[in-house]
């Protein structure tokens, strides 16, 4: 289909059900060439190209601008990984890959150049080069409901914001490939995303027990004495995260083992492996010169340096071919099941600048958006040759790396920050984790160990302290619980991620994602501060502490210091995960009572059954409401990629204890 509109004309190519594809010109480079994943080939539901008429795009100045029509009551949801807010209505935002400063402002571990509405709409800007959104923002003279003039002294219906009626995307590049997704809903317009960008990964099942990140400078020994102290005190431990102590040199990585630290790291990688606990190795891009690579990347590597190390070009194929091999021989031969890239995302003080030069021909600022996901794609290509899954964290990502398994997490750690990003990671195309590095209380530890059970990753990361689940006595029974719960539902998040994979419905979601945005909007004006308020902008509710995790279980996490917990209820009749009784029957808010005994609020809807696996392994069904439905699991090895070649299965549960094999198509 051609509209012609403004000054560009626009070829939309519909190149899967419910997805358009346009170039305006020949586009540099893509997020999707860099990931090298085609998308997944289960799109379905095929829909008109939604508001043709009114898609406009023009070229001002360096910058090609699209402007995208909005309907009444339709919100905006995306542009990147979010720590303040989950809806982006009235917000500008200037892309870039950075660590966060606890402002929501573009800068972010995940800039992703995509927006979602909860009219199923979604645009995606695949590029690499610089991306402002302006959502709900931009308004122009010449438009038909242009914003009507006001006199602020005399009108007291003037507002500071403007009338939802368009969006702005501008992209600072001379060419750039644009895609709309339709869907039914906000939800399946999500999907379909994932879906375009390669389908979310499936991990395996040990990643989602627990972690335990090393101390910075712990030895073989000490980790060994770790590994005990958990058996001692019989918690499963899954996964030991060794900390740049590993290497011989670190800030900048030799990628080689410190003799002195590990002198046998594979006769340890070998003796944890007999305990299930596998070993994760922390990493940062840039390279000692003592490394025994160095001399190899060097003429492969940036102009500038970080720490005093090279930063070795990722988008080229003989640096990822080299850095393979060394990995391979130094690490994955040894048994290493993974990999952590820090460092990868900003700051500026300390970062190569945008100016610096690549091999690749890459500028410093697009090599920043992609280095991650280079990572990321390196090091899941060399687990996938030995048929093997993997299971990491990145410091920094994109939307285009979803089918990498790999977890994001950053060194701020504010609780409410933590929540949010939980929430707002879901339409970014990644998922966060809200790690559990330090404690100022008993409460603060089991909030914050209650918040990580909930989350992609348990991950307790005591690489500058002496952590340990066990360290406040007074809530080591609370800790408990809440990990024994975990163990119970780790088949119903398993079977999430599988729907992830095949489905593109991330496991750990907003409630506006399936259920819309359910709030009562504010259109009063704020109130008037001269330093606080000037503009009177209203402080509009969002729900940034509400999560759906897995298939239906709402999550409402407790912050530290809080006496009561409020609860935003979507529609339906919402039932109490622990007593079984009808709570609410939908969109109202109630405020619960808390103090430290209370466990994580959860919820369920009517008529959903919650799957619970005993150490005996048998099942334990708690249904809800009068009719319960039956519940659907997904089951493969839980180590191998032979599920890519279809060695899985779905079967379905009865709430009346029946067990039926069921096909793919047909599982919920």
């Amino acid at each position: 289909m051609i509209v012609v509109q403004g000054l560009m004309e626009l070829t939309w190519q519909n190149s899967f059900p419910g997805v358009w594809e346009t170039f305006i010109d020949p586009p540099r480079h893509t997020l999707t060439e860099f990931s090298g994943v085609p998308p997944a080939t289960s799109l379905r539901y095929a829909s008109p190209l939604p508001r043709p008429e009114r898609i406009s795009c023009n070229k001002v100045g360096h910058h090609i601008v699209f402007r995208i029509p909005l309907l009444p009551n339709e919100y905006l949801f995306g542009g990147g990984l979010k720590f303040q807010r989950v809806s982006i209505d009235s917000e500008v935002y200037h892309l870039r890959m950075d660590h966060s400063s606890g402002v929501d402002n573009g800068c972010s571990h995940v800039p992703t150049p995509f927006v979602a509405t909860t009219a199923g709409f979604g645009f995606f800007c695949d590029t690499i080069d610089d991306v402002s959104l302006y959502m709900a923002t931009a308004q122009r003279y010449k438009d038909k409901d242009r914003i009507i003039e006001r006199d602020r002294t005399t009108d007291d219906n003037w507002r500071c914001n403007n009338p939802p009626y368009f969006m702005e995307i501008a992209v600072n590049a001379p060419g750039v490939k644009a895609v709309i997704f339709q869907g039914e809903s906000l939800r399946d317009c999500i999907c379909r995303f994932n879906l375009y960008c390669g389908g979310g990964f499936l991990p395996p099942k040990w990643g989602l027990g627990v972690w335990h990140r090393t101390n910075i400078k712990m030895d073989a020994r000490q980790v060994q004495e770790l590994a005990a102290d958990y058996k001692r005190h019989q918690i499963a431990l899954d996964v030991i995260g060794l900390e740049p102590g590993w290497q011989s040199k670190a800030y900048p990585c030799s990628y080689d083992w410190s003799k002195e630290r590990f002198p046998d790291p594979a006769d340890l990688i070998g003796e944890l492996k007999k305990q299930n606990i596998r070993v994760n190795l922390w990493e940062n891009p840039y390279v000692s010169e003592h490394s025994s690579i160095y001399q190899e990347l060097k003429r492969l590597s940036g102009s500038h340096l970080v720490w005093g190390g090279i930063v070795p070009d990722y988008a080229l194929p003989e640096t990822r071919k080299i850095l393979k091999k060394h990995h391979e021989k130094n690490h994955l031969d040894y048994g290493v099941s993974g990999y952590k890239l820090d460092e990868s995302d900003g700051y500026d003080a300390w970062l190569w600048p945008d100016h610096a030069e690549f091999p690749s021909g890459l500028s410093g600022k697009a090599y920043r958006n992609v280095c991650g996901v280079l990572f990321q794609r390196f090091t899941t290509e060399m687990f996938k040759a030995r048929n093997q899954r993997t299971y990491g964290l990145t410091r920094s990502s994109n939307c285009c790396a979803v089918s990498f398994p790999c977890i994001l997490y950053n060194d701020r750690y504010d609780f409410h920050e933590y929540v949010t990003a939980l929430c707002s990671c879901c339409f970014t195309g990644t998922l966060w984790c809200p790690e559990l590095h330090d404690a100022k209380n008993a409460e603060d530890f089991l909030r914050r160990m209650q918040l990580i059970a909930f989350s992609p990753m348990v991950l307790i990361n005591a690489w500058a302290t002496e952590l340990r689940p066990w360290m406040f006595p007074e809530v080591e029974t609370a800790v408990r619980q809440v990990l024994e719960l975990r163990q119970q539902l780790l088949p119903y998040l398993y079977t999430a991620f599988a729907r992830y994979h095949q489905k593109g419905l991330p496991p750990i979601r907003s409630v506006f994602m399936d259920y819309g945005y359910y709030l009562q909007t504010d259109n009063s004006a704020g109130k008037l501060d001269a330093t606080k308020n000037p503009y009177q902008v209203v402080n509009e509710e969002d729900i940034n502490d509400q999560l759906i995790f897995g298939d239906s279980l709402m999550v409402c996490p407790i912050a530290p210091g809080t006496k009561e917990r409020t609860v935003l209820f979507p529609p339906g009749n919402w039932y109490d995960f622990y007593s079984g009784q009808l709570i609410s029957q939908g969109k109202d808010r109630q405020t619960f009572p808390v103090d430290i005994n209370t466990p994580t609020p959860l919820f369920v809807p009517e008529n959903k059954t919650i799957p619970l696996l005993g150490k005996d392994k048998q099942w334990t069904l708690r249904s809800f409401g009068p009719d319960p439905e039956p519940v659907d699991l997904y089951e493969d090895d839980g180590e191998s990629d032979l599920y890519l070649r279809g060695q899985f299965q779905w079967f379905r549960l009865y709430p009346d204890g029946r067990r039926e094999q069921i096909q793919k198509e047909d599982a919920q």
